[in-house]
């Protein structure tokens, strides 16, 4: 049992020798919009803070942990999120990192006085800009899995859909500070 253990702890050591440890970042967003028939106004604010761990130079985990706010004429809506991924870099040079996150997604909030429950399952490609060796740009485009709610979080908009989505509507940046 003992050599087990020692044997364990040396490979989680050589593992995490070769990678750049933790990185933190994330995303905000803001935007407005006005429905041109209704003149219906909406509203939404979203803040992702991300931590991750690089356990290799190719092989990261991490996770995205924040809340989405959204007005919509009277109706209000606010997802708590929790998004774990397991990411893969299968392109890297000085400057540009090209990865793939295969994550689960899961959200809960409140619509219209019931527990809204959203949920997905899928993977997303990515693009990191290296600005220096502390600092990256990344960027996240499309979607390729499953996304779905309960009844109350698709009657307040949550989508249900499966396959692939390559549009500028998942075309998401963030920042990471690696530390």
């Amino acid at each position: 049992m003992k050599k087990f253990l020692l044997m364990a702890v040396m490979a989680i050591m050589t593992l995490g020798a070769s990678a750049q440890s933790w990185y933190a970042g994330g995303q905000v967003t803001f935007g407005r919009t006005t429905e041109s028939a209704s003149g219906i106004k909406s509203t939404q604010v979203t803040v992702l803070p991300e931590l991750g761990y690089n356990v290799t130079d190719n092989f990261a985990l991490g996770a995205i942990l924040g809340a989405s706010y959204r007005k919509s004429g009277g109706e209000e809506k606010t997802v708590f999120k929790v998004n774990p991924y397991a990411r893969y870099t299968y392109f890297s040079s000085e400057r540009v990192d090209l990865f793939v996150d295969g994550g689960v997604d899961f959200g809960i909030g409140r619509a219209h006085g019931h527990t809204a429950v959203e949920y997905g399952i899928g993977f997303r490609p990515g693009v990191a800009l290296n600005l220096s060796e502390k600092f990256s740009l990344v960027a996240h485009v499309g979607f390729l899995g499953y996304q779905g709610g309960n009844r109350p979080a698709k009657n307040n908009g949550a989508p249900e859909n499966w396959g692939l989505d390559l549009n500028s509507n998942n075309l998401m940046f963030g920042f990471y500070y690696h530390f």
